[in-house]
Parts: C-alpha cells; structure tokens; sequence
C-alpha cells in the first residue's frame, strides 16, 4: 500500500486516548505476542489507525494515523499523521463499510471457538479484506487463515468484549 500524506502531523483526536486504553488491555491479556496487531476506530467518515510497526501497549502520541481515504483499485491511502498506517489498513477499510462496525482490533492470537477465514490471503491485501468480510457476516470475532483475529464492534468496548478481555 502507498500513502500519500495530505499533513505530516501527530493526529490529534479525543478517540486516541480510547485506543491507547484497549491496546493496554490487549497486551496485558496476552493478545499481541510480539506487539503485532492494530486497532481502528471510524471518524465520520475517516479512520484512526494504529501506525506500522506500532507498540500497542505503549501507543504514544505520534503512533496514530488519520486515514481520509483508500483506493482498493489503486492500493493508495490518503492519510495524516507522522508514521505510516498499519499494512492492514486496507481490511479494516472495507471492514468500515459496515455500518455496525465503529472499532475494529486485529490480534495475532487464534480463538478456537471463533470461525477461520477459508483461505490464506497476505497480510495488507484486498483479498484479506475480502475474506475477513466474508467471515464477518455471521460473527463479530473471527480467525483469519494464518494470520490471527479480528474483533468489531460499535465501539472498542465492544470490541474487546469479543475478545473476552472485558
């Protein structure tokens, strides 16, 4: 995915102080064996996003992305802040289309009880996206075929509830 940055600025957004709050909790569950995951929250029409490579249980002020836009035919985000979003920007994009869905978090720890995407897709691929929402339709916590889980909700807390942390 390529970003182009409409401001290189830190996101200054009341909803940033949520997700520092349930990357905590997720960490401290275990959720992120190596830090690796990501959590979003829709703005209107935008998404705040967790930055690449982004510590989750230590998110500081500069690990937030604003993304105003993606193309999914073009691979390009629009975007404000002063990292690059996480590659997974683009399943939780069209996991936005939703209209239930307000938080989003992506953990790389399997949930037996939760259903398993039916293929692999690469990770930062319309084709993830493509099968988390296949998967998404009967459930609000899933697997995705070698590349962990995904919770939503109409917002984090619901989110983490999906994910037994609250």
């Amino acid at each position: 995915m390529k970003t182009i940055f409409l401001s290189k600025e830190e996101v200054k957004n009341p909803l940033t102080e949520e997700i520092k709050e349930a990357g905590r909790i997720v960490k401290e569950k275990g959720l992120v064996p190596g830090n690796f995951g990501n959590i979003s929250v829709r703005y209107g029409k935008r998404i705040i996003i967790t930055a690449s490579g982004a510590d989750l249980g230590n998110l500081g002020n500069e690990d937030f992305v604003e993304v105003v836009d993606y193309n999914g035919v073009t691979d390009i985000a629009l975007a404000i802040g002063l990292k690059n979003p996480s590659i997974e920007t683009p399943m939780h994009w069209f996991i936005y289309r939703k209209p239930e869905v307000n938080a989003i978090i992506h953990t790389h720890k399997i949930f037996e009880d939760a259903p398993t995407t039916e293929k692999h897709a690469p990770a930062g691929s319309v084709e993830l996206a493509i099968e988390a929402l296949k998967a998404l339709r009967f459930a609000n916590l899933i697997n995705l075929k070698n590349h962990g889980s995904v919770a939503v909700g109409i917002d984090l807390k619901k989110a983490l509830e999906e994910l037994k942390c609250l």
